[in-house]
């Protein structure tokens, strides 16, 4: 985990705190790093989110001087990184509810979720654990063709968890869940990388 840096500068016409945050997956570095840069007052309100500006303003020559920390820094400085871990949580859920389901999929998804909201047959619940992340990941076009027609024929309840449960053993998708085992899922940690306080 990288260490945060913490900068206090004494600025002639400039005040507020800027801080950069990131969000990372170490095991992951196939997927880009998530940053973003805040600029907030002295109580601790965000003036500004844009690159431009920010990188203007805590711009200084290597002779401008350091000054103390002022008391409540670390507490705005946590606020910012607390605000910035929701961003990232509602960022990663649309990424994870939005991952390229089609249709077909997201209808049968809908009607599992409710199947599964009525029926008391806890074999059953187990069943549809099993078959939803199978069919919430990325599908061959056939059985892509068999969710769409599902669809369109408004199949639903006990009928559609049957076909469901012949998609599933058809195509051996127990191999899809398998692999879905297999790999790492993107879990990103928010951090600041640095902040520093402008007086």
């Amino acid at each position: 985990m990288k260490a945060g840096i913490l900068i206090f500068c004494s600025f002639p016409t400039k005040s507020g705190t800027y801080i950069f945050c990131e969000a990372s997956d170490p095991n992951r570095p196939d997927i880009r790093n998530y940053q973003k840069l805040y600029l907030i007052d002295e109580q601790g309100k965000v003036i500004s989110e844009d690159v431009s500006h920010i990188l203007g303003s805590i711009k200084c020559e290597p002779t401008t001087p350091k000054v103390e920390l002022p008391k409540n820094y670390n507490a705005m400085v946590m606020k910012v990184k607390k605000q910035f871990a929701q961003e990232v949580k509602h960022r990663q859920a649309e990424r994870d509810y939005s991952s390229n389901l089609t249709q077909g999929q997201r209808y049968i998804l809908r009607e599992l979720r409710t199947l599964f909201n009525f029926t008391e047959d806890e074999s059953q619940k187990t069943l549809i654990n099993l078959l939803v992340p199978v069919f919430r990941n990325h599908l061959p076009q056939a059985i892509s063709r068999e969710l769409n027609a599902l669809r369109r024929n408004g199949t639903t309840g006990e009928d559609l968890f049957t076909y469901l449960v012949q998609i599933y053993n058809q195509h051996d998708l127990h191999k899809l869940r398998d692999h879905q085992k297999s790999e790492l899922k993107y879990q990103p940690i928010p951090m600041i990388i640095c902040s520093e306080g402008l007086v």
